[in-house]
């Protein structure tokens, strides 16, 4: 009787039977439409009960437990593991009818340990590192946060064709089951590795150490047989040393030219060089371990590049930097693990066909004796200021004959640029030595002379033909633009050393900080006593 339906029919019912009394039928219409209001506002009430019913019920119900499945046991039931401790536990008949249980699903545990539900399958978990495989399929794994090795599972449907020594994966939450391959890490290291062909005739001068990084670099890369038969030790690394600017990057991009072209033509294949280079303080980090991973991934991208016939060359500028000797870093103690690290990867290349490492550094004394032993970095090859022939190699390079110039002939470019370069006068005095024997030494523009410095000094003598193009003139480089750029280059350029580093330079200049007492500028009075006596004698 109560039923909406019904008392609808029984108003239907009543309208027909009051159809002769208006009034009446009026107010039975009102009370049917006041009946379907109600019967609208008690659906809604109904929906929101319903909700709140289900959140509080929702809110009443106890957290699940989250568990790693391991495998089959006995009896139907699944071994898994949570919070670090392994249970054998059922699992509803709904759950394995529908969809089974494989080694690494995430699943939901209730109060009674039974399995009630699949998770979605996790992107994140604590980071490891593949030691190696064992014979039953299971992996050998290091944890990121300290040495030990842990035997771990690899989940179902993992692809482990990418599993390999060095490879870094993570684990499910109780790290017993590998569940994924660590995407690519956005490198944060300073790390170019394109290849650019740099030719011989593009670095001038310094022929002594071209012909011995040829001699060191090419008879092991093209004549392995002859050395074989010698039972020749092939160094592993090479150590180029000296003044800045003098061409150390240079030379070894130019010498992995060499090599890749020389290899093509005796093996009659195009093969592919790759040049890494790396800035030694980029590699520096002051988060624990972040140092020796970073010296890691450099030897893994030559080791890739390896995989794929590249040659790789690794390069490392200011070694000094990362390198140093464990002694002189006693408020740190990054050293002490960066160059064990650096030793250990050096002792896994075989030789020069995997990986050719070369180090570059100003100061070679700073090296840990480590780093340099035979075995090692054991070939030093030290790349010297240029001497006046060797300057002039490196004007050939700039002063090329389509240049406008002032003059055709180089010759007559170059030699007075020279002539003044190497004057010793004192009006190109920058330091007088006192030695501890009681003599001096003076040093002059020369002394501080580098491949860089007459590059800086072809630029400003180019502005200043450029300039006058500009207001109308002829395009011409002038001599007189050599000139006065290289004054301009000594005296405004900040290229000689201030006071607070002299004894770096002394370093630079092979100058034994021990037998100088005392370094000064030339002051004037210096400068009129020596033209005093010049005249004097003339």
């Amino acid at each position: 009787m109560g039923d909406s339906t019904h008392i609808i029919e029984l108003i239907d019912q009543v309208l027909n039977e009051t159809q002769d009394r208006p009034p009446v039928q009026e107010k039975i219409l009102d009370l049917r439409d006041a009946l379907f209001q109600a019967q609208q506002s008690a659906q809604q009430y109904g929906l929101k009960i319903k909700t709140l019913e289900e959140a509080i019920e929702k809110l009443k119900s106890p957290a699940h437990r989250i568990g790693t499945i391991l495998g089959q046991a006995e009896a139907g039931l699944v071994r898994l593991v949570s919070g670090g401790t392994e249970y054998q536990a059922a699992v509803v008949p709904e759950l394995l009818e529908n969809e089974g249980l494989e080694i690494g699903d995430q699943v939901a545990l209730n109060e009674g340990f039974v399995v009630i539900a699949r998770l979605l399958f996790p992107t994140q978990g604590p980071l490891a590192k593949i030691s190696g495989k064992l014979a039953g399929g299971q992996w050998l794994v290091q944890a990121a946060t300290g040495n030990t090795e842990t035997i771990v599972l690899a989940r179902t449907g993992l692809d482990e064709t990418d599993l390999k020594e060095g490879v870094e994966i993570f684990l499910d939450a109780n790290q017993r089951v590998i569940l994924g391959k660590l995407p690519q890490r956005e490198s944060r290291t300073l790390i170019e590795d394109d290849y650019e062909q740099v030719e011989w005739s593009h670095v001038g001068g310094q022929e002594k150490v071209k012909d011995e990084v040829r001699k060191v670099l090419e008879y092991p890369l093209l004549h392995q047989e002859i050395l074989d038969k010698m039972e020749y030790q092939v160094p592993k690394g090479f150590l180029f040393y000296g003044p800045p600017g003098c061409g150390k990057t240079l030379i070894g991009k130019a010498i992995l030219t060499e090599v890749i072209r020389k290899l093509s033509e005796k093996e009659e294949s195009k093969l592919e060089g790759r040049f890494i280079y790396v800035k030694g303080p980029e590699i520096l980090n002051m988060w624990l371990g972040e140092s020796e991973r970073k010296i890691r991934e450099i030897f893994k991208k030559a080791r890739d590049y390896k995989e794929k016939g590249q040659i790789p060359f690794i390069f490392i500028d200011e070694a000094e930097s990362i390198l140093g000797t464990r002694q002189a870093w006693r408020g740190s103690n990054i050293s002490n693990t960066v160059v064990p690290m650096f030793c250990a990867e050096m002792d896994g290349i075989q030789s020069l066909r995997d990986t050719v490492v070369i180090l570059a550094t100003n100061r070679p004394d700073l090296i840990d004796p480590a780093v340099i032993r035979p075995g090692r970095v054991d070939r030093k090859i030290k790349v010297s200021r240029p001497n006046r022939e060797e300057c002039k190699a490196i004007l050939r390079v700039y002063l090329k004959e389509e240049l406008p110039r002032e003059h055709e002939g180089f010759d007559a470019m170059a030699e007075p640029f020279l002539d003044s370069l190497f004057k010793r006068s004192s009006d190109q005095e920058v330091l007088v030595l006192t030695l501890r024997s009681g003599g001096n030494r003076k040093m002059y523009w020369n002394d501080f002379i580098s491949g860089a410095v007459l590059e800086g000094i072809m630029k400003r003598a180019k502005e200043k033909a450029i300039e006058r193009a500009i207001t109308g003139e002829t395009l011409s480089l002038t001599v007189d633009d050599l000139l006065v750029s290289l004054e301009t280059e000594f005296k405004e350029g900040s290229l000689l050393p201030a006071e607070s580093n002299m004894e770096d330079w002394l370093q630079l200049l092979d100058v034994d900080a021990k037998h100088v007492v005392r370094v000064r500028r030339p002051d004037e009075a210096d400068k009129a006593t020596e033209n005093t006596l010049r005249r004097s004698i003339i």
